[in-house]
């Protein structure tokens, strides 16, 4: 291979890279799946302000989702979290996703009456902030028999 072939398929890595269409990028739709299929269920419970994702991808991060739940401040309670972060490890049991060993899911639970503020460095306000995900056994226990592979 010439050195000019060799350059010009450098360039148009680094263009596309630059442009954000890398093939690296590693986006999962069953992963995009699972952020909407937990922000519907969390978005059905009265104790929920609001609900939202943050899926990151790409080689320099790997696979990561925050999983964010404003809870009305009338409704805090470790029994109330406790249950939000149970709805999300039961669909995250339930999803292809699981089997993913590159995939981490972070579980972020705030108050009403102190929000995150989007844009702005602040101290965590977070009511609640750690892992989701189940181990199998738990799993089974807990939720039943996964689905079948789709």
């Amino acid at each position: 291979m010439s050195a000019a072939v060799r350059f010009t398929g450098l360039v148009a890595l680094l263009i596309g890279l630059l442009a954000g269409c890398s093939v690296l990028e590693q986006r999962h739709d069953d992963v995009e799946d699972l952020g909407k299929k937990i922000v519907a269920d969390w978005r059905e419970q009265p104790e929920v302000a609001e609900a939202k994702y943050d899926y990151r991808h790409g080689i320099d991060q790997g696979q990561i989702m925050y999983m964010v739940v404003i809870v009305r401040a009338e409704s805090v309670s470790n029994e109330v979290v406790d249950k939000l972060k149970d709805i999300a490890n039961r669909d995250f049991w339930d999803s292809p996703a699981y089997d993913r060993d590159d995939l981490s899911l972070r579980f972020v639970a705030y108050s009403s009456d102190n929000p995150p503020v989007d844009g702005q460095p602040e101290p965590d306000r977070s009511i609640r902030r750690e892992g989701l995900g189940v181990p199998e056994k738990v799993g089974l226990e807990k939720y039943g028999p996964r689905p079948s592979k789709r």
